[in-house]
């Protein structure tokens, strides 16, 4: 068996070192981040309100997985039974979404306060090669549902995982 010791590894002038990249390994990551309130106004899964959230990222190989991590910020209005669910969205069809709703209170409507922080994780196959912008959409039950309330930050960040 061979070793090679180095300290540095420096590309000629005017190239670019390429590193094989394993499986598993991430091979880019993207992130965005809003509080800019909005409502909520579709109570349809697959045709959700967009949150005002996206990201765009441009797959390095489509054989590649795109790892979604999004954290968002909720207020439903007090209700009997109110509801929110959010779905990703990759410019022509939902990629991910909950299988029900995500926060759902079931409550006579005297709840106080309802603010909400949303976990979502998806790990998903890009639609194309080109560039793919992911909107953060969101539907509700119930009364008044409004992301980012009162300046409540919404995140999503995406890793490509090579495969």
């Amino acid at each position: 068996m061979s070793k090679l010791y180095v300290n540095e590894i420096a590309p000629k002038t005017g190239s670019t070192i390429i590193m094989p990249a394993t499986v598993g390994s991430v091979v880019q990551t993207v992130f965005a981040q809003t509080t800019t309130a909005t409502s909520i106004t579709s109570t349809t899964g697959g045709s959700g309100t967009s949150t005002g959230l996206s990201v765009a990222i441009t797959p390095k190989s489509i054989t590649n997985k795109m790892l979604i991590n999004y954290v968002g910020y909720f207020h439903l209005a007090t209700h009997s039974a109110p509801a929110v669910s959010v779905e990703f969205y990759d410019g022509s069809s939902v990629v991910a979404t909950d299988i029900q709703w995500g926060i759902y209170i079931n409550g006579d409507g005297n709840e106080h306060n309802n603010r909400w922080r949303y976990p979502f994780m998806a790990f998903v196959t890009p639609s194309s090669s080109g560039a793919i912008t992911y909107t953060v959409r969101a539907w509700k039950a119930g009364n008044a549902v409004t992301a980012q309330y009162q300046s409540g930050p919404s995140m999503i960040s995406i890793q490509e995982i090579q495969q």
